[in-house]
């Protein structure tokens, strides 16, 4: 037998082994957007991992661990060093700019419904509202880190800003400001959250601002090869059904509780959207509303 064929039954054993340990290698994603908020995202990036597993191989969630908050634009800039593998953001100019961003919007549009936690004291002072300028009596807190406190800047609306968002909910109780906008999705969690240590708050029953605010994964530019694995994963989620089941799952109480409909809608602009940017698809939740 020729020297060279030995070598090769040699080897063949040793390149299937390492081959197999290849295609079975577990992916590990690091996130920092761990709390209540983002626990839909959280599920929703398991559920493009698990539709590639076949593919892909099988993966791993690891939260990234901090002592104390993490504001967006540190997660972003951990994602920069490649400290962490994804980010759920709004899009924006800047950020499409730095980041591999997955253009499906994950969101459906419903962040950018804002209603308001006030005081319940202050219930009748917003039920008198009946136009924007009305609105912009009075003074909105918000979280100066976030992607949408320019687009409150633009169009006007008086915001006392801060970077810590649980400070927010302590000084809308202390009546630094009159309200505090949030996501139809985000208000009636928090509000349970916080109901024990804040009993004063509520969330307003009858306006809401809407701007157009859509929400991608972002990836380090580095990263071409997960990004592509969470597209194609949500790709084959939208086909088989299975990532609308996962939206209503968790926000059908939601939508049901804020009652879009009854409530004095404001709509204006956001200039931070990319050109090309498509309008989101509400299509999921608004006939729920009909």
């Amino acid at each position: 037998m020729p020297s060279w064929v030995g070598r090769h039954l040699i080897l063949a054993p040793v390149l299937f082994f390492l081959l197999a340990q290849s295609a079975s290698a577990e992916t590990s994603v690091r996130y920092f957007q761990a709390d209540s908020r983002y626990s839909y995202r959280t599920a929703l990036i398991a559920l493009a991992l698990e539709k590639t597993r076949q593919t892909d191989g099988p993966y791993s969630l690891v939260p990234y661990k901090s002592e104390g908050e993490i504001t967006n634009t540190r997660g972003a800039l951990l994602l920069k060093q490649n400290q962490i593998d994804l980010i759920s953001l709004a899009t924006t100019r800047d950020l499409e700019s730095n980041f591999l961003p997955v253009k499906i919007d994950i969101l459906k549009g419903i962040l950018g419904y804002r209603v308001f936690l006030i005081r319940k004291d202050n219930a009748s002072v917003f039920a008198s509202v009946r136009t924007f300028d009305d609105l912009k009596k009075y003074t909105a807190g918000f979280n100066s880190q976030w992607a949408d406190f320019p687009i409150l800047q633009t169009n006007r609306i008086p915001v006392e800003s801060v970077a810590s968002y649980d400070n927010l909910f302590k000084m809308l109780d202390m009546k630094r400001f009159d309200y505090f906008p949030r996501g139809m999705n985000e208000a009636w969690v928090e509000l349970e959250e916080k109901s024990k240590v804040y009993p004063s708050l509520g969330v307003e029953k009858s306006l809401a601002i809407y701007y157009p605010y859509v929400v991608y994964f972002f990836f380090n530019k580095q990263n071409a090869a997960l990004a592509d694995r969470i597209r194609r994963g949500l790709e084959i989620a939208l086909k088989d059904g299975s990532f609308r089941s996962l939206f209503l799952l968790y926000h059908s109480e939601i939508i049901r509780r804020t009652n879009l409909s009854h409530r004095r809608l404001f709509v204006i602009l956001n200039p931070l959207l990319p050109p090309g940017t498509v309008e989101p698809d509400t299509s999921w939740w608004m006939e729920k509303l009909r």
